[in-house]
């Protein structure tokens, strides 16, 4: 877990929309435009939690978790590169260097699509 207690909520969800691509069925909910504040904050629980899989087709898989005073996200994250993870915090102005966990099977990240043999998506998520 990272410790982001302090950051801006809206704007780590923002910046977790703007990195994530679409994938799967997503393709076909795809919206290019990035959030507002106003529908960032709609995506925030009551209690300053997060939980977003597919946000406009785009596969966000992205949480903040509430535990006392500690604002915490997951590491690694899921479905994304280790680089999106070092951009996301960076953006709320953590320095941030990732271990070197492997990836899970299920990631759909370019790095790990090519490592088993599939085609990278690029940047938009296959939208060339």
């Amino acid at each position: 877990m990272i410790d982001v207690t302090g950051v801006d909520v809206v704007e780590l969800v923002k910046k977790a929309y703007e990195l994530s691509r679409p994938q799967g069925m997503g393709m076909m909910h795809f919206d290019p435009t990035p959030l507002t504040d106003e529908e960032a904050k709609s995506l925030i629980n009551d209690d300053g939690s997060v939980g977003l899989d597919y946000v406009r087709g785009r596969a966000c898989k992205f949480g903040v978790s509430v535990n006392d005073d500690k604002i915490s996200i997951r590491s690694p994250w899921y479905d994304h590169t280790d680089q999106n993870l070092v951009d996301l915090l960076a953006h709320v102005g953590i320095t941030y260097e990732p271990g070197k966990d492997e990836h899970g099977c299920a990631c759909n990240c370019d790095t790990c699509r090519i490592k088993q043999g599939k085609e990278a998506l690029g940047p938009k998520g296959g939208f060339k």
